[in-house]
C-alpha cells in the first residue's frame, strides 16, 4: 500500500492532506507520517458546518494531528442553510479553498479510494453524464498551480480498514454517512450491497470502464483541438468565434464534440443535452435569423455565418457621447478604453486635419439621423447586433466618419 505514495513528485515542497478524520484520510495521513519524506506535511481540515457534531469532528482531527507532532490548517464554511445540492456545493467550496491556499510546487492529497470511484461512476451514469462524467475521479489534475493527487484510488475500503486495524488507528465515524438524504449514502447502503452479492468484482469492472472513458475523452479532445484550430476565427485571439459553414461540414457527433471542447477551453460549463440539441437545430437557421442559446454565464449566438461565444464581459454597454475635441489622450473608463488621438485616425485611415473628435454610442430607441449609414457600417464591418451598442462611432466636426473597432 505504501507504494501508492510514489505518485508524489520528488520536487514537491509542501504536501497538504485533506483530513476529515474518517477512515480513509486517517489511513492516508498515517501512511505519509510513517514514511521518510523531504516535503513539509500539512493536514488540512475543512469544517463545512453541515452537521451538528462538526465541532466535535474538528476537535478530533486536531487531536490526531497533534499526536503526530504536526500543525493542522483549519478552514470553516457555513453551508448548513443550504436546502439542495449540498454535496456539490460543499465540493466546489472545498476545492476553491484548496486552489486559493496553495502555490506552485505544492501537492494536495485526497483519500478517495476504489469504492468512491465505483460510486461516482454509477452516480454520473444515473445523472446522464457523458464521457467526461463517466471518467470518474481523476487520479491527478491541477488546481491552478498546485497538483491534486488521489493515491488511494486503486485501493478498496476493505483494504483501508484492514490497514487501520493492523496499525490500531482511530478514526471518526461521521453520523451523516448514514443519512439516506445524500445520494452517495443511499447508493452505498441500499444499492451496492446487492450489486456486490451478484457481481463481487464490480469495482474492478467499473474501474476499467472509467479508464476506457478517460482514454476516449482524451482522444475526443485531440480531435476537437484539431477542429477548433481549423474553424476558429484567426482575427479573434480568444477563439470566441467559429466558422459556421465549416462547423456544418462536420458530422453531427463531431459538431457536438467541438462545442463541448470549445466551452471547456473557455472555462465555461457545458450545455445540458437538451440545449445542445437545440443549438444543433439552430445551426440550420436562415441567414436573417440571429439565434441564441442562453446560459447563466454565457450565450452562444449565430450571426453572419459565424458562431459566437458571448460572455458578460463581451457585452459592455456604454450609452451617450464623449467629446474630446483636439485632446491627444482618449479615455472612457466605462469601457476600459484608453488610446491616443493618433491611434483613432490610424484605425480609420484618415488624415488628422485637427478636426474636433467625438465618440458616440448608440442608445436603443434613440433617434439618429445617421441611422442608415450607421447600419451599413455595422454590416460592412460584420459587427453583430449585441456588440453594436458598445461600439464607438467616430464623429469628426460633427460628421460620422467610421467605427472604432
Amino acid at each position: 500500500m505504501r507504494s501508492c505514495l510514489e505518485s508524489i513528485p520528488a520536487n514537491c515542497k509542501r504536501v497538504f492532506v485533506a483530513f476529515s478524520g474518517g477512515l480513509d484520510s486517517s489511513v492516508l495521513l498515517h501512511l505519509l507520517v510513517s514514511q521518510a519524506h523531504t516535503f513539509e506535511l500539512i493536514p488540512w481540515h475543512i469544517n463545512h458546518g453541515l452537521i451538528e457534531n462538526a465541532s466535535q469532528m474538528e476537535r478530533f482531527c486536531l487531536e490526531q494531528v497533534r499526536g503526530y507532532g504536526l500543525e493542522m490548517r483549519l478552514d470553516r464554511l457555513d453551508l448548513h442553510a443550504l436546502d439542495s445540492n449540498i454535496e456539490a456545493v460543499a465540493r466546489r467550496q472545498r476545492y476553491r479553498l484548496f486552489a486559493q491556499g496553495t502555490r506552485a510546487g505544492d501537492c494536495i492529497l485526497t483519500a478517495h479510494h476504489a469504492d468512491d470511484q465505483a460510486e461516482t461512476f454509477i452516480l454520473n451514469a444515473l445523472r446522464g453524464s457523458g464521457v467526461a462524467g463517466l471518467r470518474g475521479i481523476a487520479s491527478r489534475r491541477y488546481l491552478d498551480e498546485a497538483l491534486l493527487l488521489r493515491p488511494l484510488l486503486g485501493i478498496s475500503r476493505a483494504q483501508l480498514e484492514a490497514y487501520a486495524n493492523e496499525h490500531e488507528l482511530a478514526w471518526y465515524n461521521d453520523p451523516s454517512n448514514q443519512s439516506l438524504r445524500f445520494d452517495r449514502n443511499y447508493l452505498r447502503q441500499q444499492v451496492l450491497p446487492s450489486i456486490k452479492t451478484r457481481w463481487p468484482g464490480y469495482q474492478n469492472a467499473l474501474s476499467t470502464c472509467s479508464q476506457i472513458q478517460s482514454e476516449t475523452h482524451e482522444l475526443l479532445g485531440e480531435i476537437a483541438l484539431q477542429d477548433l484550430a481549423a474553424l476558429k476565427d484567426a482575427a479573434v485571439p480568444d477563439g470566441s468565434r467559429l466558422d459556421l459553414p465549416g462547423l456544418l461540414a462536420l458530422s453531427p457527433a463531431r459538431r457536438k464534440n467541438l462545442i463541448r471542447y470549445w466551452l471547456e477551453s473557455a472555462g465555461l460549463p457545458t450545455l445540458p443535452q437538451a440545449r445542445l440539441q437545440s443549438l444543433m437545430q439552430q445551426l440550420q437557421a436562415g441567414p436573417d435569423a440571429v439565434p441564441e442559446i442562453a446560459m447563466p454565464d454565457y450565450s452562444i449566438r449565430i450571426y453572419d455565418q459565424r458562431l459566437y461565444l458571448v460572455t458578460a464581459s463581451r457585452q459592455a454597454q456604454c450609452g451617450g457621447e464623449f467629446e474630446f475635441g483636439l485632446r491627444q489622450d482618449i479615455e472612457i473608463e466605462q469601457l476600459d478604453l484608453k488610446l491616443t488621438r493618433q491611434e483613432v485616425f490610424q484605425r480609420l485611415k484618415i488624415e488628422d486635419r485637427e478636426q474636433l473628435l467625438t465618440l458616440k454610442f448608440r442608445r436603443p430607441g434613440e433617434p439618429n439621423s445617421d441611422a442608415h449609414r450607421l447600419k451599413r457600417l455595422f454590416q460592412r464591418h460584420r459587427v453583430p447586433p449585441w456588440e453594436r451598442a458598445g461600439t464607438a462611432q467616430v464623429y469628426l466636426d460633427g460628421h460620422l466618419e467610421g467605427l472604432l473597432l
